[in-house]
């Protein structure tokens, strides 16, 4: 079987941005929401959460397609790498935005806000072009 290698920079956005989800959450919008601060950094306090999860979510999605093309699935084997990326973006893209439009609660509770509508699609849009441009596996020698 074949071992799936991640890139640096995969590694490197999605540890980032699992820090920055904590930071956000701990330091950043507590101290934003108990200042007098402007309307735009609260927006941004309350949204990069969407972001944040559509970028996740993404990169997670495109390692289980990776892992299950390169050792069970015949049909993904198909597949060239852009394909994989572009299923693994749009399964993230129905999930974060149907939750955002509260067709599910499966991440919890949830309030629609059209920035968070925006910040979701932000994140998945920067992540396949991250895939599309830098790639996601490293090439395995066989």
């Amino acid at each position: 079987m074949n071992q799936l290698i991640i890139k640096r920079h995969i590694r490197i956005i999605f540890l980032g941005v699992f820090i920055l989800f904590f930071i956000n959450k701990f330091a950043f919008r507590p101290w934003i929401l108990a200042q007098n601060s402007p309307q735009l950094l609260k927006i941004i306090a309350w949204s990069v959460p969407n972001f944040i999860e559509a970028v996740m979510g993404s990169i997670l999605l495109t390692g289980g397609l990776f892992y299950l093309q390169n050792n069970f699935v015949s049909l993904l084997k198909q597949l060239a790498d852009y394909h994989i990326y572009l299923i693994a973006v749009s399964f993230a893209s129905i999930y974060v935005l149907t939750q955002e439009i509260k067709w599910h609660n499966l991440g919890g509770r949830n309030v629609y806000d059209p920035n968070d509508f925006m910040a979701s699609i932000l994140g998945v849009l920067f992540i396949f072009g991250v895939l599309c441009k830098f790639g996601f596996r490293e090439k395995s020698i066989k």
